[in-house]
């Protein structure tokens, strides 16, 4: 981290001044050179004499990170941060930020870009459990405040409530999220309109998690409308992803054909393929798990293995295995279920009640071969896992299949 001398130094060559032409009439060559080595400490009036000479804020020669250094830090940092689906390789990245920042964090100035570096410090630290980062966390909302940027310091109030969410406090992170959106209703009197769209789609979600599926829906499609009379596309594919999947719980089949419709069309008009794969998994569910269509399912599935990506792998292992269960190829269902692994970044009941049915297909693919003793493990594992969710379709399969395979 550069010294007093060092930020005076930087400056004057990054002006492409000489010692003498800083120095002027009022400091000679040598005492700022003394200065610039850290071995002279300048007089306030020689120090704003300097700073004058730079063009800068004597102020910004005092802070112990200058503003340079601080948006040069910001920009390498900002260039390295993502924000992708969670994965063990993304929070190696996470740390490496955090080694980044780490010694820069107790000489931050209070600025806009002090702010930032603490806010994406946190998130880095919270999501690879490295650093101090409730206390970066906190520093970031105070300067936010103290600069009455107000989107930024609801961002932050939404960050924390989904920490709730993420350790499955789903009532505690419901009343977070209402919490702050009426404090920032208050402070502005209307919401900016994608952060009105950001509270609308947590509060959602939260609502779904704690199985309030009326006020869920309605504060959803409420999203959705206002979207569309604002002409504004954010949030738009998370929300469509939501509304489809809610909709196929509810064997609402009109619904779920309107919102992966939409979803398809918002993926050509985005060029992008995830959302596509997205769509394609939501109905796979649909026909897999409800509809009981198979051969369909399997048709769309092996569509998108072929890409053979991540995300592509992910959304589809654990449905080729079903699909295969319901065609009667019990063992090759039983080497796609076991590919499949629970992915630890998934939090929502939903999301985790979902993929705690690989076990009941398990249960009843090793019935079938004959091997009741795996069977039976496997049926308890998905009826222990089960056990905490909502009463959603999956776990009355998985009680059903636990029941079956028990009594014989």
């Amino acid at each position: 981290m550069e010294t007093f001398g060092e930020r005076i130094k930087k400056l004057r060559k990054e002006k492409g001044m000489t010692l003498q032409a800083l120095a002027g009439e009022k400091l000679t060559k040598g005492m700022l050179s003394l200065i610039e080595n850290n071995k002279a400490n300048p007089s306030m009036e020689s120090l704003a004499y300097i700073a004058e000479r730079l063009g800068v804020d004597k102020n910004e020669l005092l802070e112990a990170v200058s503003a340079t250094e601080l948006r040069e830090l910001l920009e390498k940092v900002e260039k390295l941060y993502k924000v992708e689906i969670a994965s063990r390789e993304l929070f190696e990245e996470y740390r490496r930020i955090v080694e980044m920042i780490d010694p820069y964090l107790e000489k931050l100035p209070f600025r806009y870009e002090s702010a930032r570096l603490l806010e994406i410090y946190s998130r880095c630290g919270y999501h690879s459990q490295t650093g101090d980062w409730p206390s970066a966390l906190a520093k970031a909302e105070e300067i936010y405040d103290g600069l009455h940027m107000i989107n930024q310091s609801a961002e932050l109030h939404i960050l924390k409530a989904m920490m709730e969410f993420n350790e499955h406090r789903y009532p505690q992170a419901l009343a977070m999220i209402q919490s702050s959106r009426k404090i920032f209703e208050e402070r502005t009197g209307v919401l900016d309109p994608l952060k009105k769209l950001d509270f609308d789609y947590y509060e959602s979600v939260c609502y779904s998690a704690v199985g309030d599926y009326s006020n869920s829906t309605r504060i959803m499609e409420t999203a959705i409308t206002y979207s569309k009379e604002q002409q504004i596309f954010y949030r738009v594919s998370d929300l469509y992803r939501l509304a489809g999947f809610q909709a196929v719980l509810n064997e609402d089949i009109d619904s779920k054909n309107y919102y992966i419709g939409k979803l398809r069309l918002f993926a050509d008009f985005s060029d992008d393929e995830e959302i596509g794969a997205f769509a394609d998994a939501v109905e796979v569910h649909y026909l897999n798990t409800f509809a009981h269509e198979y051969e369909k399912a399997n048709a769309i599935i092996d569509r998108n293995l072929k890409k053979n990506e991540e995300t592509t792998t992910f959304l589809f292992t654990l449905e080729k295995g079903k699909a295969l269960y319901g065609l009667g190829q019990w063992e090759a269902s039983i080497m796609w279920l076991e590919k499949h692994k629970i992915w630890e970044f998934l939090h929502h009941p939903y999301d985790l009640s979902m993929h705690y049915e690989k076990d009941s297909y398990l249960a009843l693919a090793y019935e079938k071969l004959g091997k009741h003793e795996l069977a039976i493990e496997h049926a308890e594992i998905a009826k222990n896992n089960i056990e905490s969710m909502p009463d959603l379709p999956y776990k009355k399969f998985i009680v059903e299949v636990y029941n079956q395979i028990t009594a014989q």
